[in-house]
């Protein structure tokens, strides 16, 4: 048997590795714009539908993610389900 790999398999590798350094990216971009709405908010508060309409995401979950970190280490509390406030 050969001890080289199969282009199949650098390509799927290859491609994997690009996709993982995607995501990541898109994530923190997508948080950091998030955390900067949120520090213009009016007193800190900041309607979730809102959120999603202006930072122009494809789906709302995304901006759960956030916020369900950003409430786990403590940066912000949910005031109702679609309401945040910075702490």
């Amino acid at each position: 048997m050969d001890s080289e790999e199969s282009p199949e398999k650098e390509t799927f590798v290859s491609r994997q590795h690009l996709s993982s350094k995607r995501i990541p990216k898109s994530l923190t971009l997508l948080t950091q714009r998030f955390v900067r709405l949120l520090q213009e908010a009016e007193h800190g508060e900041l309607d979730l539908n809102h959120a999603f309409k202006v930072l122009a995401v494809k789906h709302i979950r995304r901006i759960y993610d956030i916020t369900n970190v950003l409430e786990g280490i403590g940066l912000i509390v949910k005031i109702s389900k679609r309401h945040v406030k910075w702490v």
